[in-house]
């Protein structure tokens, strides 16, 4: 069973992203992929300052230290998945 995205053999306990809302996941999807505040504003439509409300408010809930390790909790995851190279 998938939950927001989490693969079943994650490892990493649904609990942690049940506790962003959809906005917040949306922008930590964004994040995932190499997104800028302004390119994340654009694309959902918010404004820079929300985004980075945002992001602060998903370091915290996800006990996290930075936009880095954002990234990389994305990725393991499975909240986003990227091809593998060639």
């Amino acid at each position: 069973m998938n939950t927001w995205g989490l693969s079943a053999d994650s490892g990493v306990p649904t609990e942690e992203v049940a506790a962003l809302n959809e906005q917040q996941r949306s922008v930590l999807r964004c994040l995932a992929r190499g997104l800028a505040d302004h390119e994340i504003a654009r694309v959902l439509a918010i404004t820079q300052q929300q985004v980075a409300a945002e992001v602060v408010a998903i370091l915290r809930a996800l006990d996290l230290r930075d936009r880095m390790a954002a990234v990389v909790f994305a990725h393991e995851t499975g909240i986003i998945r990227l091809p593998l190279p060639r």
